[in-house]
């Protein structure tokens, strides 16, 4: 049996539909703006990085919130490329929204 890896989805019978990281983190925040608690199998990588962009969509925020949260120290973040863009991790954001650090 081949070894996956990655983000997928699983139909009710079992087939594994594999995602991109995109596909994978529009998903999430959807089911979160549904209310939905989704929480990333095993499997799945817990370094999958997004911008402050897709974690204020997650959050219900403005991008300018999230970088004064990382700028707190209220979510962990790290800075990526020439430009030192701030990323984060999309278990940090899950995590901190879990524990009601924003509305939902």
């Amino acid at each position: 049996m081949p070894e996956h890896k990655g983000p997928a989805l699983i139909d009710p019978e079992g087939g594994r539909h594999d995602l991109t990281q995109r596909q994978f983190e529009v998903i999430v925040a959807m089911a979160s703006r549904l209310g939905l608690d989704i929480m990333p199998s095993s499997d799945s990588t817990d370094d999958a990085l997004i911008s402050t962009g897709q974690a204020a969509e997650i959050l219900g925020v403005s991008r300018r919130t999230v970088t004064r949260m990382l700028d707190r120290g209220e979510l962990p973040g790290i800075r990526l490329g020439p430009n030192h863009h701030r990323s984060v991790r999309l278990v940090d954001v899950l995590a901190f929204q879990d524990h009601g650090g924003v509305r939902a």
